[in-house]
């Protein structure tokens, strides 16, 4: 799995549950097979300033492997599955 420094420059979030989560976050690493129910977009501008335009409906109901996914958001609700959520 690639990394870089800056993943927990800020915080991470370890998300087990299926509670709706509100966090802002850059990107996440699946760490247990996960199916994501609802993503969230970011509504805030990042640090590239520009909007995001993410297809987060694309998302919902696949079972994701293992690995790391450069998707923001602001929310996200889990299925099933373990993620970090690497903090905006």
């Amino acid at each position: 799995m690639p990394m870089n420094r800056e993943h927990a420059s800020k915080g991470y979030k370890v998300l087990t549950t299926t509670d709706a989560t509100t966090f802002a976050f850059y990107g996440f690493t699946v760490i247990s097979e996960a199916t994501i129910s609802s993503i969230t977009a970011p509504t805030v501008v990042g640090a590239e300033n520009t909007a995001y335009d993410g297809d987060e409906d694309g998302l919902a109901g696949d079972a994701l492997p293992v690995g790391y996914y450069p998707v923001r958001g602001s929310a996200i609700t889990l299925t099933s599955g373990k993620v970090i959520l690497w903090k905006e």
